[in-house]
């Protein structure tokens, strides 16, 4: 426990430092056409609650208004203060939750689209996000874990920073069993050299 600890302050200390000008470092016009193309697949509509877990400073916040429209209610939650802080600076619109992905201060079933962008790996207990990510998600609400780098290329990268390192995006295979072991069903899974597409409906 003492060491979960240890390696939940030495991640939390990682993004604090690095969350000043995160998008502009890490996201190049390339890359951000990609997620504005990856969000346009996922079927938004007019009306839906969708929460961005492990939001980071927002990167995802304005495809997910382009693509659900202006009725949309967006959520958007993260583990770091300086990241939400900069998501609230930039779309004030958007409701934010300082929290861990394993413990949301959300109601049971208010959520009709979870999306979790290049978050995944970070967090210590992922069978208990997981099984978070069910209890928020409204009956027939779909969660997706979704990355626009490949699996080993991410696996990598983190492991090269020595308070990420070990913080690892499970294969398909395994991400199946810890939504299926969450009650999520018909779930899908895509992954190439370039990208993570997984999708599990409540």
């Amino acid at each position: 426990m003492a060491e979960n600890h240890e390696r939940e302050m030495q991640r939390n200390h990682f993004f604090e430092a690095h969350a000043h000008q995160w998008e502009e470092r890490n996201y190049t016009p390339e890359k951000l056409a990609q997620v504005d193309h990856m969000v346009a697949g996922l079927g938004l509509g007019s009306g839906m609650s969708i929460l961005d877990v492990g939001c980071g400073d927002g990167v995802l916040q304005p495809f997910l208004r382009k693509h659900s429209g202006k009725d949309a209610r967006l959520f958007a939650l993260d583990a770091s203060s300086a990241m939400l802080e900069s998501v609230s600076v930039r779309f004030p619109d958007v409701q934010t939750f300082h929290a861990r992905a394993e413990s949301m201060p959300l109601p049971d079933a208010s959520i009709d689209v979870l999306i979790c962008f290049s978050a995944f790996p970070h967090f210590s207990d992922k069978p208990a996000a997981v099984r978070e990510f069910y209890r928020v998600l409204k009956q027939g609400g779909t969660a997706y874990v979704l990355h626009i780098d490949g699996r080993e290329k991410l696996n990598a990268l983190h492991d090269k920073h020595h308070e990420v390192e070990g913080d690892h995006l499970p294969c398909p295979t395994g991400m199946r069993l810890l939504f299926v072991e969450a009650g999520f069903a018909h779930t899908s899974a895509d992954e190439s050299a370039e990208h993570y597409y997984f999708s599990a409906r409540k």
